[in-house]
């Protein structure tokens, strides 16, 4: 069995490490200093060396054939030079114990948004924990990190406990269930790697704990919590059908790394650093707005890869990845086990991996890093282990391929919409559809390479019939394009499908 390296078998980090590590989650657009320890990777062995020079060139070759090559192959090696200073982090921590040095940042983010919320009067019973400049999502994961240190770092039980509360806190009152699946599956890999009584003491007690919380939070009708037992995918169907859609476009390059988001923004939406809470957020600077909103994701790993790399940077990164978990499987970490397999589960609707970000990726790849140090050779079930993390994390694309269900198509009864307009602006559509009782979704997209989002609307049918429902926004600045209405169930799944679509071609003439 492996020795887990400790932080006094190892060199010291560099001085500036533990102070980046400690500001990362609150000031995470300094996640590019990783970038300073690059020349680490030279401790690498020469195995991991052949999986990044692979992933390397999974990357550029594609984007040599994207529609445009040359930013694409700019973008990609600013991408991949980041992940590779990330590993390198990791590499110069050689232990992912030394991760607590997040310990003071995560904690401001907790405290920072507990008083955020508390201060602005948001009421708890139905709205979900707030901040000033991070999404629920978020905040879930930064709890979920909380919960993993709490568990699995080295360190004294009293601020491991206090740690523990407050990001348990923070866990549940996001409302995010893809942190919480995180930090379900990864408190129990890193407790299938190091059993003990102490630390199965802890795991029962953050249990028992968590099912008081979550049963108490359902008996006063929190509305982050109770959101925590459905299954809705919250919209995320409609962005997969239309990453579909692009991934149609450029079956084999891919649009480029960082471009997928500007295929998927809908027409005349600016392009924001982040989400503010006000609703005021920043717009991007021109050299963003130049990449088409990057920040707009695919919430999913294998789409994302897909639609900007083609099937050949998929394999790349699934071959990165594959040797990742092996390393990390070899090595029997329990924290640097929790962080892989939890970070990797959210992939399935989120994208936790693609950098910069957040700080979740960050420590995804400082974390991969740390469990590379010690891969010598490849086991010989790395390929199968690879194989095995591509299908469970392509939940959306495999069930992209299941049958339609059977029954008849959904009929229109009513379709107002225009097909000649003289501004592409507040554009209007009326529909009534003709559906039996129950809950749906309508949705109205500009196609022309690809799908955008124009407009979305949720609405019930009784027994009196379908309402007649509006869809309006504004159409691509171009001359012609397709217009698709698209009908989906009221609650959105890993199915992306709509139930039925209708086409139509608008001409825009001044």
């Amino acid at each position: 069995m492996a020795r887990v390296m400790r932080p006094d078998d190892a060199a010291a980090p560099p001085r500036w490490l533990p102070v980046w590590l400690a500001a990362l989650p609150v000031v995470y657009v300094i996640s590019p200093l990783a970038l300073l320890a690059l020349p680490a990777l030279r401790r690498l062995p020469r195995v991991v060396w052949w999986v990044l020079g692979v992933y390397t060139l999974s990357q550029q070759l594609p984007a040599l054939f994207a529609p445009e090559p040359l930013l694409a192959s700019v973008l990609a090696l600013a991408r991949t030079g980041l992940m590779f200073g990330l590993i390198a982090v990791g590499v110069l921590l050689a232990d992912t114990g030394r991760l607590r040095a997040m310990v003071p940042g995560l904690l401001a983010v907790y405290l920072t948004a507990f008083a955020f919320t508390v201060l602005g009067h948001a009421d708890l019973l139905v709205q979900r924990l707030g901040h000033p400049y991070m999404t629920p999502i978020t905040l879930g994961l930064a709890g979920t990190l909380g919960v993993w240190l709490a568990l699995f770092a080295p360190g004294r039980l009293g601020w491991r406990l206090p740690l523990g509360v407050l990001a348990l806190g923070v866990l549940l009152l996001s409302g995010s269930r893809g942190s919480l699946a995180a930090a379900l599956v990864g408190c129990a890999a890193g407790f299938v790697i190091r059993r003990g009584r102490r630390l199965a003491v802890g795991v029962l007690a953050g249990v028992a704990l968590l099912g008081v919380a979550f049963l108490l939070g359902q008996r006063l009708e929190l509305g982050a919590i109770t959101r925590l037992g459905s299954a809705d995918t919250t919209g995320r169907d409609i962005v997969w059908e239309n990453t579909l859609s692009v991934i149609r476009s450029e079956p084999w390059s891919g649009v480029g790394s960082y471009r997928l988001g500007g295929r998927l923004a809908a027409p005349g939406d600016a392009c924001e650093l982040w989400a503010a809470a006000d609703g005021q957020a920043p717009v991007c600077p021109a050299w963003v707005r130049g990449l088409g909103s990057p920040w707009l994701i695919a919430h999913n790993v294998t789409l994302q890869q897909l639609a900007e790399t083609g099937p050949v940077g998929l394999l790349g990164l699934f071959a990165l990845l594959g040797a990742v978990a092996g390393a990390a499987l070899a090595q029997r970490d329990p924290l640097g086990m929790a962080v892989i397999s939890g970070l990797l589960v959210a992939t399935v609707n989120d994208n936790t991996l693609l950098v910069p970000s957040p700080f979740f990726a960050e420590v995804f790849w400082i974390a991969a890093g740390s469990q590379l140090l010690s891969l010598r050779r490849p086991s010989a079930g790395t390929g199968a282990l690879t194989a095995a993390l591509m299908l469970a994390l392509s939940a959306p694309l495999l069930a992209s391929a299941l049958p339609t269900p059977p029954g008849p198509p959904p009929q229109i009864a009513l379709l107002n919409a225009p097909t000649t307009v003289r501004s592409p602006h507040d554009y209007i559509t009326f529909v009534r559809f003709d559906l039996p009782p129950g809950r749906y979704r309508a949705s109205l997209h500009s196609c022309l390479e690809s799908c955008a989002r124009i407009a979305s609307l949720p609405f019930t049918v009784d027994a009196g019939g379908a309402p007649v429902i509006t869809l309006s926004g504004s159409l691509r600045p171009v001359r012609r394009q397709v217009l698709e209405l698209r009908l989906h169930p009221g609650t959105s799944s890993l199915r992306p499908q709509p139930l039925g679509t209708r086409r139509w071609t608008v001409e825009v003439r001044p």
